[in-house]
């Protein structure tokens, strides 16, 4: 029996992460947070894994793409799972600034920074994707806009309540209640969620399949990235919670949780693993940052499937 580590995982270069066992990318993020680790030990782990969007090579992907001889839910999943990054990781660009701004102690400034640094970079790897493989429009605005006609309604609701969360935010950067209002829903849900399990699913599928290197390379690279982001907002919030600010927290995942777990239904041909996999991340992290368990059962019991199955 040898011992599970995330040396692998942490230290491989970019050229390395394809051949990444898909076990260890997808528990990667769990196994970070459990550490919880603070935000100056998050910054020297960004330090360690630099790697470079520009190095990234889709040419053979998207011959991929339109072979035939692959499985067409592999061909479609790819092409949606592009197009919902394109827009994640552009509004996730575009609501760090304000959560910056409204940064309440220095340390956290400093970790926010790369993280900015990181949403960048993703945004330009997904761009790169959209124009090289999907065959989008290059302009960013042009591609934008496409990837929002792919979206569904759920996705447009909850972008809506983060343009709500971030514009608050940008109005009242020194309410500390309002800023942990943004970071639950961007570091809890829109990252700790529906990114990290879109990514998880993605490199799953891909896990026996000797094809998509340079997509699987990216999505490795990003669930990396992904696991410094969420133990970052997972220490803030457990912080908030510490702090008497647990009501607040509270009320923004009573919005954005039932959208976030209603992209589940919208997307064809999503498993029932997918969804229950949401619940056990949602579940796990509000565990984290020290939610009440009355209101975690009330959050998540009525969503989960799992549950009405066993108390019916």
């Amino acid at each position: 029996m040898t011992r599970w580590t995330t040396l692998l995982m942490d230290d491989a270069q970019l050229s390395e992460l394809p051949n990444v066992p898909a076990a260890d990318v997808l528990r990667h993020a769990d196994l970070v947070a459990a550490r919880a680790p603070k935000p100056i030990e998050l910054y020297q782990r960004w330090e360690r894994q630099q790697w470079s969007a520009e190095d990234l090579s889709f040419g053979r992907d998207q011959v991929m793409l339109n072979d035939e001889r692959v499985p067409a839910g592999i061909r479609a999943m790819l092409s949606n799972a592009i197009a919902t990054f394109i827009i994640g990781e552009y509004t996730g660009l575009d609501m760090l600034g304000p959560i910056l701004t409204g940064s309440p102690d220095e340390e956290y400034s400093v970790f926010l920074g790369t993280q900015i640094a990181d949403e960048t970079r993703h945004t330009r790897a997904v761009f790169r994707m959209g124009a090289e493989v999907l065959g989008m429009d290059e302009n960013p605005r042009t591609m934008l806009a496409q990837a929002w006609g792919l979206a569904t309604p759920a996705h447009t609701e909850l972008a809506l309540l983060e343009g709500r969360i971030v514009r608050e935010v940008h109005e009242r950067p020194m309410d500390y209640g309002q800023w942990l209002q943004a970071v639950s829903l961007f570091h809890l849900i829109t990252e700790g969620v529906l990114a990290l399990v879109g990514q998880r699913v993605l490199v799953h599928a891909l896990r026996d399949i000797n094809l998509f290197d340079g997509i699987k390379t990216a999505f490795v690279a990003m669930c990396r990235d992904e696991s410094r982001h969420i133990g970052f907002g997972l220490h803030a919030l457990r912080t908030g919670v510490k702090e008497g600010y647990a009501e607040q927290i509270y009320g923004v995942l009573e919005e954005a949780v039932p959208l976030a777990l209603r992209l589940d239904n919208e997307f064809e041909g999503i498993a029932v693993d997918f969804r229950a996999m949401s619940i056990d991340i949602l579940r796990r992290h509000l565990g984290a940052i020290g939610a009440d368990p009355a209101f975690i059962s009330h959050l998540l019991d009525r969503h989960d499937t799992r549950s009405k199955l066993h108390t019916a």
